[in-house]
């Protein structure tokens, strides 16, 4: 039986990127995304079909890996999972360099690329490059193809990874039945989740939520997609003339195959990234690993592309330059703040407060809510303060948790949210004021059926004192 052989030097780099991430343990329900992916997760447990009972626009894979465990902790350490198996697939994807898996994990994880967040880009990472990995070596398709589906199911510009990567493998050595198997291993999984939502009467809801609203938010911020001044279009030239450079050098052996790879790779991972116009510093996290690859790659071969290096560096440049005004948490004092807190040398309000301000209200909104209910009965929040419903533990009484849901989607879902609460008369309504999303129906029922019971900053809570109708899923957590 062949030796184990421990890379000690991998398990430290790991331990490392772990203790970066440590203080993403401790933070509060702060930051929107991961609220809503925590009601998502809670209402499926509670027996809620996603996209008919609850909604929210991406496809459905992240929400399922919230709900095997809906707490905020469980998110910080599944991320921490997918961001160490990133970490180790990079390292052994070329040469095993240790500089490419430092760069990797510490860009995943610092939170100027908010990549303390739980969001969808840091767990696709992990199937992109696994099938990297087996693109590469030239193992079996379909497997590659299982791995794009993944990846696509987390979020849907992940796929743009897959297809850079396929044309590298035809580019360097066409296989048709591999190509065939791909697609194979691709569409089962797709088809199989499609059939799901088909036979619960959600496949509607499903295809609206998680590609056509979501195409729809994409051209908010960059105009008609017909236009051929969307950026889209534009930056769709780019990466097709890019492209065509990469395979004509590779052609004429200007260039290694390892460099059309992983070109081909960030390339479309790019344009995957800058898919919205939306200056989200987390769209980031997606390029990182080919990024990152491409880099080492260069520096390892200055001489030999040193043109190459100096486009690459300005590429960066220009990149990095255009989120610098996009949010994020400074890498100092975010670690300052948690060595603060930890240390007892401030208090939990004042810890909780750096994140964000408003943040103490939606703990206090809380509060007051399960003090003044029970557990069986649903609340409504119009604004963007989802972290009440996790917080409150309380079920939400309509599918849509969110007042930006419905500014892409047809506005007769306004009727439907009248419906159910008329219907269910949830004994808490909050409302975030002022009101960024007017919903004169709601103003019209909180004046008729409900009365301010408390204010806090910004959060103010309607309550029912009327008899209630449960909503029709499960009021506990399975």
């Amino acid at each position: 039986m062949p030796k184990l052989k421990i890379n000690f030097w991998l398990l430290g780099i790991l331990f490392f990127i772990f203790l970066l991430r440590l203080p993403s343990f401790f933070e509060p329900h702060w930051y929107g995304d991961e609220e809503i992916y925590l009601v998502l997760g809670e209402m499926m447990r509670r027996g809620a079909v996603l996209y008919r009972d609850i909604w929210d626009n991406k496809t459905p894979l992240l929400y399922v890996i919230y709900a095997i465990s809906p707490t905020l902790l469980w998110a910080k350490l599944s991320a921490t999972a997918a961001v160490l198996g990133t970490i180790t697939g990079v390292f052994y994807l070329f040469k095993k360099s240790y500089i490419a898996a430092l760069l990797t994990g510490t860009l995943l994880s610092l939170p100027i690329l908010e990549g303390t967040i739980a969001n969808a880009e840091l767990y696709f990472t992990l199937p992109i490059t696994l099938g990297a990995i087996m693109i590469w070596q030239r193992r079996n398709g379909f497997w590659i193809g299982v791995l794009a589906a993944i990846a696509f199911l987390l979020k849907v510009p992940a796929i743009l990874d897959f297809a850079g990567l396929g044309l590298a493998m035809a580019l360097i050595k066409f296989e048709p039945r591999k190509i065939i198997s791909m697609a194979v291993g691709f569409i089962v999984p797709v088809v199989a989740v499609f059939g799901y939502f088909a036979l619960n009467h959600a496949l509607g809801d499903f295809v609206t939520a998680a590609f056509s609203q979501n195409a729809s938010y994409v051209s908010v911020d960059s105009g008609p997609l017909s236009k051929l001044s969307n950026p889209l279009f534009i930056k769709g030239i780019i990466l097709a003339f890019g492209s065509g450079l990469l395979a004509f050098s590779y052609r004429r052996k200007l260039i290694s195959a390892e460099l059309l790879f992983l070109g081909l790779w960030f390339g479309f991972s790019l344009y995957g990234a800058l898919l919205s116009n939306r200056p989200y510093r987390h769209y980031l996290l997606q390029i990182v690993p080919p990024a990152v690859l491409l880099f080492t790659y260069l520096v390892a071969h200055l001489r030999q592309y040193m043109i190459l290096n100096t486009l690459y560096i300005i590429l960066l440049v220009v990149l990095a330059r255009s989120f610098v005004g996009a949010f994020a948490l400074e890498p100092r004092s975010y670690y300052q703040n948690f060595f603060n807190y930890i240390s007892e040398r401030e208090a939990w309000t004042d810890y909780a407060s750096y994140f964000d301000p408003r943040t103490l209200n939606g703990y206090a909104a809380a509060q007051y809510i399960i003090q003044n209910t029970n557990p069986s009965n649903s609340i409504f929040v119009w604004g963007d303060t989802a972290s009440i419903y996790d917080l409150s533990d309380r079920p939400a009484a309509t599918k849509f948790i969110q007042a930006h849901h419905l500014t892409t989607i047809p506005a007769s879902n306004y009727n439907l949210i009248m419906e159910r609460l008329v219907k269910f008369q949830p004994k808490i309504i909050a409302v975030t004021r002022p009101v960024q999303f007017p919903f004169p129906s709601l103003e019209d029922f909180l004046a008729k059926d409900y009365c301010l019971a408390a204010k806090f900053g910004s959060i103010y809570l309607y309550q029912n004192f009327s008899p209630v109708t449960p909503p029709p899923w499960s009021p506990e957590p399975i």
